[in-house]
């Protein structure tokens, strides 16, 4: 049996597949009998994350080649795999048949043609637009989640701005607090040293007046 799975190149720490056709009895990383593609997990900028040939993916599936769980993921992202089911997808027609005990019993077979074959119950045309539709809803889900992604990094950036604002307000409001405070404090020490100042210069005079009047008057 073939299976379509990746195979792992690129050094320690810095993995990359190819996706690829190979007998399910081959080794992981053995020869395989055609390349289909390439998976970059860690493409950055403008390197390109995955690189499929559809045409061939296609051929392989339909002579009965089964996907690994990992590629078939792949597929379905790219919806090669409803590309797939539609083609593989018969006209059937409801048959009732009545059983020997008389219970009636209900069946959906797949109507052929006059050579016997199954009818297929979508077109080329009608798979080829399916598919066509399916990568421009896939486009534009992937610009609205880029949208999203840039509208979330200026909200990250509003909300930063409005946290170190009032982080800067806070300190500004407790600098100025203690600033006060201080002010406060230092106006309490001058009017209590002023208050001590006037209480001596009060004592000073009430002792003044009290020697004139022991002083004799002279003769």
């Amino acid at each position: 049996m073939v299976k379509l799975r990746l195979t792992r190149l690129g050094r320690k720490k810095r993995p990359f597949y190819r996706i690829v056709a190979i007998d399910s009895r081959k080794r992981r990383d053995g020869a395989f009998l055609e390349r289909l593609g390439y998976y970059d997990p860690i493409a950055t900028g403008e390197a390109k994350r995955l690189v499929i040939d559809t045409e061939n993916i296609m051929k392989w599936l339909l002579i009965g080649a089964q996907p690994s769980e990992t590629v078939k993921n792949i597929l379905s992202k790219e919806g090669i795999m409803l590309k797939y089911d539609m083609v593989k997808r018969h006209k059937t027609e409801k048959v009732e048949k009545t059983g020997l005990n008389g219970k009636k019993t209900v069946k959906y077979v797949a109507v052929k043609d006059e050579n016997g074959n199954p009818i297929r119950k979508f077109t080329d045309a009608e798979v080829e637009e399916a598919y066509n539709n399916w990568l421009l809803e896939k486009e534009k889900r992937e610009k609205a989640a880029k949208k999203v992604t840039k509208l979330s990094k200026k909200a990250k950036a509003k909300i930063e701005a409005e946290k170190t604002a009032g982080e800067e307000a806070k300190k500004a409001k407790v600098e100025a607090d203690k600033a006060a405070a201080e002010e406060a404090k230092k106006a309490e020490a001058e009017a209590k040293q002023s208050a001590e100042a006037k209480k001596e210069v009060v004592e000073e005079t009430v002792v003044e007046e009290e020697k004139t009047e022991e002083t004799p008057a002279a003769e």
